[in-house]
């Protein structure tokens, strides 16, 4: 599948996410971790790096929604309602996270710079320099990889110096072709995301 097309698919699912109800949240779960049986320790550690954001999401709706206490004695606690919501809008954005992983993150740099190049080019009759903006985006991609190895107590101005004086003096992004398949798999995921 064309790099693009996989980015227009999770751009898709990222709109077509919000609306879905239990049923197909639970389909689309179950899909996912089928498809991430392969590298379950990666899915586990971008979900555990977004664990305050999910709890986040549910304490937020969980205090903010009206309705019935959970606890009849906590007249200022979380709401049943607020906590059905919150669990449905965090399990939205878990399977998410999990399906841009899929889709986008595990693409190589080169691959991604191909796709993003590819989506950019119709905004080069706007006068976008694309070729510019996609060489830029793929020197911050080489230099977030750079300081995503630094070591765990944190990240310092020397570290983020360093690493700008390591970015390469060329960047090639490589042209695929798109593929009839590519723009049935677009629209096909397009048209499954206004039905549901």
């Amino acid at each position: 599948m064309h790099p693009s097309a996989r980015i227009l698919i999770a751009i898709l699912s990222a709109l077509a996410l919000p609306g879905l109800s239990f049923f197909y949240l639970l389909v689309l779960s179950a899909l996912l971790l089928l498809a991430n049986l392969a590298e379950p320790r990666r899915s586990w550690r971008l979900l555990w790096r977004s664990r305050w954001l999910l709890l986040g999401i549910l304490l937020l709706h969980a205090f903010q929604l009206p309705g019935p206490a959970l606890f009849e004695a906590w007249v200022w606690g979380p709401s049943r309602p607020g906590i059905e919501a919150g669990t449905m809008q965090a399990w939205r954005l878990a399977a998410m996270v999990l399906l841009i992983d899929l889709l986008v993150l595990r693409l190589p740099a080169a691959a991604l710079l191909s796709g993003l190049f590819t989506l950019l080019l119709p905004l080069k009759a706007f006068g976008l320099p694309v070729e510019r903006v996609t060489v830029r985006l793929g020197l911050t991609l080489h230099a977030l990889a750079k300081l995503g190895q630094a070591k765990p107590p944190g990240i310092s101005w020397a570290a983020v110096e360093a690493s700008a004086s390591e970015l390469p003096i060329g960047l090639a992004v490589q042209h695929q072709a798109w593929r009839a398949g590519d723009s049935v798999l677009v629209f096909a995921v397009f048209g499954i995301a206004l039905w549901l």
